[in-house]
């Protein structure tokens, strides 16, 4: 997204609790209030407001530089690790009604409730095992037995361990990419996070490996609330509960994913779903 048309965005006239309205039947895990962000001194973000709902998934979608990974990212605090960077509004991390973006909020309570897999898998240069252990050594956790549980029922929930549990020595480098990318899921479970972000978890991946991760999603929402960047539009019919279109850094709509997809509120929410632009 330039500064230009950042600076060009129109201002989109939503019916705001309309738009961002939570489902009084779904208990939601974080609430997005009037969220804005800035790469020093460009905008990236506007007022964002939105709910994101307990143990669902919720898809993120809209053309490129439309802020979508920027918005993911402010839930771990990453932003922070580059000068300049700055935030406006809050988001509550429940059920503590904890502000994830305050100041005065150690980042490390976010890093270590919330995970994150990004775009392309990251293995790190080590083991299959020490890959899945590395969050829970940062964490303090030496015992043996500990580690060897925690490590098999992350790679159990990521679908890899009858594929792995003979060769846990190996190197993770000989995965293939989507077991490369599952391995990076177990890494981010170990832990045990309560929220896990999913930033287009599967556009470096084939058709086969794809629908792999996709089952996996579907599977894990029974435990984890999730959050996935997608510009796969049958992806997030598919995988997610609801769905926020995002364009020029703005939510124009939020609400239940099939009502995104069939009956979108919005003429720019339906000219994007049907490819008239993006």
């Amino acid at each position: 997204m330039t500064a230009e048309a950042t600076a060009t965005a129109p201002a989109l006239a939503l019916d705001a609790p309309r738009a961002e309205r939570a489902r009084a039947d779904v208990p939601v895990k974080a609430r997005v209030e009037r969220l804005s962000f800035w790469y020093g001194a460009k905008q990236a973000l506007h007022e964002i407001t939105m709910p994101v709902h307990e143990r669902c998934v919720t898809a993120l979608i809209g053309p490129s530089g439309c802020g979508k990974s920027t918005f993911l990212r402010c839930f771990n605090r990453m932003h922070d690790l580059y000068p300049g960077n700055r935030y406006a509004g809050h988001i509550w991390l429940e059920p503590e009604g904890i502000d994830i973006i305050s100041p005065k909020t150690d980042p490390m309570i976010p890093r270590l409730r919330i995970g994150m897999v990004f775009q392309k898998p990251n293995p790190f240069p080590k083991s299959i095992y020490e890959n899945v252990a590395a969050g829970l050594r940062i964490r303090g956790v030496r015992n043996r037995a500990v580690l060897d549980e925690q490590v098999e029922k992350s790679l159990r929930w990521a679908a890899l361990w009858d594929e792995v549990k003979d060769r846990l020595d190996a190197s993770a480098y000989d995965l293939s990419g989507g077991q490369q990318q599952r391995l990076c899921i177990a890494r981010a479970l170990a832990p045990e996070p309560e929220v896990l972000l999913l930033d287009e978890p599967t556009s470096a991946l084939d058709p086969i490996a794809t629908a792999h991760i996709e089952e996996l999603v579907d599977e894990l929402r029974s435990r984890y609330t999730i959050v996935i960047v997608t510009h796969n539009m049958q992806q997030a019919a598919r995988v997610s509960q609801f769905t926020g279109f995002f364009h020029l850094g703005r939510l124009v709509e939020f609400g239940e994913t099939e009502q995104i997809f069939t009956n979108p509120r919005e003429s720019m929410t339906q000219d994007y779903i049907t490819g008239r632009f993006g």
